[in-house]
C-alpha cells in the first residue's frame, strides 16, 4: 500500500494529491515506482480538416472557429470563393432560362414555338458566357476577401484582439459560407417564381432587365441576401471570440459594425 510522505495516510496508486492532508505527492516518485499507473496526459484536441470546418461552421461554430483560430488556413476560404463563383454562374443560367425566343419547329408548315434560350440555338453562346464569368467572379471574391479581412482585422485590433492577419482572413472567409448557401436557395426561387420574358426584340433587353430587378421574386432574393449577411454576422461573433481572445460582447459589437458596412455596401451597389 502506498502512503503519503507527509501524513502517512494510505493513498491510491495513481494519486498526485493526498486525499487526507491535501498535500501534493511528488510525481517523480510515482513515475519511478509505478510508471504503468501514472495518470495519462490529456489527449490533444482533434484537429479538423477543411470538410469538418465547413460543416462545423454551420453546425458547431464555436468549436469550428476555435480550431480555425489555432490553425488558420486558406483552403477553406478558397473553396468558398470557388463555390460562390459556381453558384453565381448557376444564377446567371437560371435567369437566362427565363428568356424565351421564337423558333421554327416545323419547317414545312412554318409552325413556331416559344422556347427558353437554353433550349434554342443560342444555348451554346449562353452557356459559354456563363462559364466565362467564373474567373471574374473568383477574382471579385478574392478582392472582397482581402478587403473584408483587412477591415475586420483592423476592427479586431482596435478592440484588443490578439490574432494575426491570417486568422482574420480565415475567419471572414469561412463566415461567408451562408451567403453561398442562400444564393443556392435563390436559384430555386428564380426557377420557381420568376416569370418568363420574351427576348425576341433586342431593343427590349434593358427593359427586360429592369422588369427582373423590379419583380417580387427579386425582392425576395434581396431579403434573403440580407438575411445571409446577418447569418454571417452571427458566425463572426464566434470567429472573433474564439480566434482573437475577446469577450462575447466585444465580438458582437465588432460583428455588428462589420455587418453595417457590408449591408450598406450591398444596398449601395444594388
Amino acid at each position: 500500500m502506498r502512503r503519503c510522505e507527509f501524513c502517512d495516510s494510505p493513498v491510491p496508486a495513481d494519486a498526485t494529491i493526498c486525499p487526507v492532508c491535501k498535500e501534493e505527492i511528488a510525481e517523480e516518485t510515482l513515475e519511478r515506482i509505478l510508471p504503468m499507473l501514472k495518470r495519462p496526459d490529456a489527449p490533444d484536441v482533434r484537429e479538423m480538416g477543411v470538410k469538418d470546418r465547413l460543416w462545423g461552421v454551420i453546425r458547431r461554430p464555436a468549436s469550428a472557429y476555435r480550431d480555425i483560430g489555432r490553425r488558420p488556413d486558406a483552403a477553406g476560404p478558397l473553396l468558398i470563393i470557388i463555390a460562390n463563383a459556381l453558384v453565381l454562374c448557376g444564377f446567371f443560367l437560371a435567369i437566362s432560362s427565363k428568356f424565351t425566343v421564337t423558333v421554327t419547329v416545323n419547317a414545312t408548315s412554318g409552325q413556331t414555338a416559344d422556347v427558353s434560350v437554353l433550349g434554342s440555338y443560342l444555348a451554346p453562346q449562353i452557356i459559354l458566357s456563363g462559364i466565362a464569368t467564373l474567373i471574374p467572379y473568383m477574382m471579385l471574391g478574392m478582392f472582397y476577401l482581402i478587403i473584408g479581412g483587412a477591415f475586420a482585422h483592423l476592427a479586431f485590433k482596435i478592440t484588443g484582439g490578439t490574432g494575426g492577419k491570417q486568422k482574420s482572413v480565415a475567419i471572414v472567409g469561412y463566415s461567408m459560407l451562408p451567403v453561398v448557401l442562400i444564393r443556392i436557395a435563390a436559384i430555386i426561387v428564380i426557377l420557381t417564381t420568376l416569370p418568363t420574358f420574351d427576348a425576341n426584340l433586342v431593343s427590349r433587353y434593358s427593359e427586360l432587365i429592369d422588369q427582373i430587378f423590379m419583380s417580387p421574386s427579386w425582392e425576395i432574393i434581396d431579403l434573403m441576401t440580407v438575411g445571409a449577411f446577418f447569418w454571417t454576422g452571427f458566425l463572426l461573433i464566434f470567429g472573433i471570440r474564439e480566434a482573437h481572445s475577446t469577450s462575447t460582447m466585444w465580438a458582437a459589437l465588432v460583428s455588428l459594425a462589420c455587418m453595417i458596412v457590408l449591408i450598406w455596401t450591398f444596398w449601395q451597389v444594388h
